[in-house]
C-alpha cells in the first residue's frame, strides 16, 4: 500500500518507474537522490526553503560522529517499544540521520521522511535508507495518506499538532524531541551577555503526554573540527563574534552540555 497523497486534490499517489502520479494525472518526478518533491509552489515562502547546505553538512558530519549518541539510543528504545514491525514517518528528517539510524536498527519497519529543504532530502537521499520514502513537503500539509503510522518522531523540528493527529494511527505514538533548559549552555554562555533557558514544551493540541524523559549527559571536544560543525548547525553561526569563535576552535578541550527533552504523545480528542 502506498503511504503518499497528491498535494493537489489529496487523491492516493502511486508509485512509477519515474516518480509519483494520482488517478487525476498530477505527476511528480523522482530526482536521482532518489526523493519526490510534493511542496507546492504556493507553500513556500521563499524559493528554496529549508536550512543551506553548510548547515546541513555539518549536522550530517556531527551526529555521524555520535555525539549524540545518547539521545538517539532514547529514540530507537521508543520506537523500539512499539513493536516488532510498523511504519515510521520522520516530520523535518533533514539530512536523514535519525530515519537511517532508526531503521537500520528496525529492519521490520518501513519509514518516510518529509523535509521542506531539497538540500536535505539530496543528503538524506544519498544515504540510500532501506525500507524508506522521501519526500520534499511543508509540516503544515504532510502528503500522507491519514491514520497510517505507528510512530511519527520530531527532533528540534517545527510542528503542526493536528497534521501529526491526522496521520497518526489510533494507537499510535508522537514522539516529540525538543531541547533542554540547560541545552548548549556553555556555549550560549561565550555568545551571549544573558544567557536564555530553553522553555517547556507545551503538550500539543489533540494529545495527552504519555511519557518524558530527560537526555543529559556532556560532550567534551578536544577536536576543533566537531566544535566547528557544532557551531555551524546551529544559528549560533550567525551570532558568534569571528574573534570568540576563534577563540572557542583555539581551545585544547571544551565541554559542553547536551539537554534534550523526549516526549512521548498519544492521540486525545482535538477538542481537549
Amino acid at each position: 500500500m502506498g503511504i503518499w497523497q497528491c498535494p493537489v486534490c489529496a487523491a492516493p499517489l502511486q508509485t512509477t518507474e519515474t516518480g509519483l502520479n494520482c488517478v487525476s494525472g498530477h505527476q511528480f518526478d523522482r530526482a536521482k537522490e532518489g526523493y519526490t518533491n510534493l511542496l507546492l509552489a504556493n507553500q513556500k515562502r521563499r524559493p528554496d526553503p529549508g536550512d543551506n547546505r553548510d548547515m546541513l553538512s555539518a549536522r550530517r558530519d556531527f551526529l555521524q560522529a555520535g555525539h549524540y549518541q545518547p539521545l538517539v539510543d532514547e529514540l530507537l528504545a521508543q520506537c523500539a517499544g512499539g513493536g516488532d514491525q510498523g511504519l515510521l514517518l520522520d516530520v523535518g528528517c533533514g539530512e536523514g540521520y535519525y530515519l537511517d539510524y532508526l531503521l537500520h536498527h528496525l529492519p521490520q519497519w518501513r519509514g518516510a521522511g518529509i523535509d521542506i529543504s531539497r538540500q536535505a532530502l539530496r543528503l538524506a537521499g544519498k544515504r540510500n535508507i532501506s525500507n524508506a520514502q522521501l519526500c520534499i513537503a511543508s509540516s503544515k500539509r504532510i502528503p500522507v495518506i491519514s491514520g497510517l503510522f505507528d510512530s511519527v518522531i520530531t527532533v528540534f523540528a517545527p510542528i503542526d499538532a493536528a497534521e501529526i493527529h491526522r496521520v497518526l494511527k489510533e494507537d499510535g505514538k508522537f514522539i516529540r524531541v525538543t531541547p533542554g533548559a540547560e541545552h548548549l549552555h556553555e556555549l550560549k554562555a561565550e555568545i551571549y551577555q544573558q544567557v536564555q533557558h530553553h522553555e517547556k514544551a507545551e503538550t500539543p493540541a489533540g494529545f495527552s503526554l504519555y511519557q518524558q524523559e530527560t537526555v543529559q549527559f556532556p560532550m567534551v571536544f578536544s577536536d576543533p573540527q566537531a566544535l566547528e560543525n557544532l557551531l555551524a548547525m546551529t544559528p549560533f553561526v550567525y551570532k558568534l563574534d569571528a574573534k570568540v569563535r576563534a577563540a572557542l576552535l583555539a581551545r585544547k578541550s571544551f565541554t559542553v552540555q547536551a539537554e534534550f527533552c523526549l516526549a512521548v504523545y498519544q492521540k486525545a480528542p482535538l477538542n481537549e
